[in-house]
């Protein structure tokens, strides 16, 4: 097996080609394209060219063309472009760096630059996925071990308390799940990743104070006398001080944002909650995330002593103040995250258990960012291709490419200008363009017709562009991933005038 680096040079001079290849000598596996169609279809079939040397003037596609169908299937953040010209204009080399160019090296050329800045992007990109490699197997080690030690925790919880197996990864997942949101739709708390994670962690012991609660009173399947609620509440002082009393560092972030999360789960916005009557935000964040998703597992699980409430009155009812008075930002995610939390107390997570453990990563892939992991790989790559196919027979028009996972869309128009950007997965877009609801309802049955089978559909729809109303034929092809049994990810497509 040929384990040289593969170089693709697209030019539709063969003297140039022959002169590169010559420059840089066998250390090299060379591929060659005559013009950008060729060269786009290679990058499709030959996944793994780690440099392309690319001319500008070339017949069928120009090397601008090239870099705007690269940008906007986003492949060019895996492939490394050195743009070769014998253009030297500055405009020319600001547009090219702007498309997404590593370097820009003129002719006629230096063999010496031509090998040194050729080594240095190679070596570059080369550091930078050992680095990807290196970290994304320690964070899915870490990640491994958290989970296994929340597991077990569970079981110990779950020995005595039948409710906390489940509802302890349930709160786990939808903590994360609300801190991600929350980020999203306020600078307010400003958490970084380590913050979610660590308090994502913490929440696992939220209800750790359980295990020293009677058994009797536990698990009593009917409504607690006063008198056992009022055991009942001391949980969460009994949980802070199990971890109080533990022989651990109490000021590391971990251990005190469990104690803050133990402690302080039951207090409510407007004062009224326990152990401390707390206000506002006088409760840690961490806390006030747990405390929002616990109601929320709470109120659509069965326990002993009642039925699951559904989805959508457990969401009214916290909505309607019935649980106590939540921080209205956390109001606000929760009902953003509905169809997210509808999925998971649903129990949709039997066909695929480990969905929501890897949500974060399998957003990073969908996103078309190449973590190094073969299944995630093979289907990025499939879902690149799609998108490169698509847009190449379909250069020169508006463009869509939304994705469902993530809530990314990006509109563009054909001279590759953003008419559109958004990353809120509740955003109206045929508002923003003026769409009917006649126009509206078609779409979305024809959408949801769709399938891995039959991917795509077409309208012709009545819409405002840049302030001009009129009539547009629309393409839309969805996309699909196995990451999830039949899922759903996103829609690329186009929209042009009907003429």
């Amino acid at each position: 097996m040929d384990k040289r680096q593969k170089i693709l040079i697209v030019d539709d001079s063969k003297l140039n080609r022959d002169i590169l290849k010559e420059i840089l000598g066998e250390t090299y596996n060379y591929l060659e394209a005559e013009n950008g169609n060729q060269a786009i279809q290679m990058i499709g079939e030959n996944i793994g060219i780690d440099l392309m040397l690319l001319d500008i003037n070339m017949p069928q596609m120009n090397g601008f063309e090239v870099l705007k169908i690269m940008k906007r299937s986003q492949c060019i953040a895996e492939t490394p472009v050195i743009m070769i010209s014998s253009e030297d204009a500055v405009d020319t080399m600001r547009k090219a760096y702007e498309l997404g160019i590593t370097d820009y090296i003129t002719r006629p050329f230096d063999s010496v630059i031509v090998k040194k800045r050729v080594q240095n992007t190679l070596g570059l990109y080369m550091n930078q996925k050992h680095l990807i490699n290196v970290v994304y197997d320690q964070v899915y080690e870490k990640e491994e071990n958290n989970n296994i030690m929340i597991r077990i925790m569970s079981n110990i919880l779950g020995s005595r308390n039948r409710e906390s197996r489940e509802h302890i990864l349930h709160i786990k997942t939808a903590t994360e799940m609300m801190l991600r949101q929350l980020v999203k739709v306020t600078a307010a708390y400003p958490l970084t990743e380590a913050d979610i994670a660590l308090i994502t962690t913490a929440s696992s012991l939220h209800d750790i104070g359980k295990i020293r609660i009677p058994e009797e009173i536990l698990n009593k399947p009917g409504r607690l006398t006063d008198e056992e609620f009022q055991i009942m509440k001391t949980h969460s002082e009994l949980g802070a001080a199990i971890i109080k009393d533990m022989d651990f560092l109490q000021d590391h972030p971990l251990v005190h944002t469990a104690w803050e999360i133990s402690r302080w789960h039951h207090e409510r916005w407007d004062g009224k909650g326990y152990p401390d009557g707390l206000k506002g935000e006088e409760i840690p964040i961490s806390a006030q995330v747990v405390s929002i998703v616990d109601v929320y597992d709470a109120l659509t699980s069965e326990r002993c002593y009642k039925k699951a409430f559904d989805h959508d009155t457990a969401i009214q009812m916290i909505l309607d103040g019935q649980c106590g008075q939540f921080n209205p930002i956390l109001l606000k995610c929760l009902k953003e995250l509905s169809i997210q939390l509808s999925k998971m107390s649903g129990k949709e997570t039997d066909d695929n258990k480990h969905y929501y453990e890897i949500q974060r990563l399998s957003n990073e892939i969908l996103s078309d960012k190449f973590l190094p992991n073969q299944m995630y790989s093979q289907n990025l790559i499939k879902v690149m291709q799609e998108k490169i196919d698509f847009f190449k027979s379909n250069s020169g028009k508006n463009s869509i490419d939304y994705n469902a996972v993530s809530g990314q869309l990006t509109i563009l128009n054909g001279e590759h200008q953003i008419l559109c950007q958004r990353d809120n997965p509740n955003f109206n877009l045929f508002k923003e363009f003026g769409v009917n609801e006649e126009d509206v309802q078609c779409l979305r049955v024809l959408l949801h017709q769709t399938s891995v089978q039959n991917k795509e559909i077409s309208a012709t729809i009545k819409a405002t562009v840049e302030n001009n109303s009129q009539m547009y034929r629309m393409k839309l092809h969805t996309l699909w991933s196995p990451l999830k049994k039949e899922g759903y990810i996103g829609i690329i497509g186009y929209f042009d005038t009907v003429k």
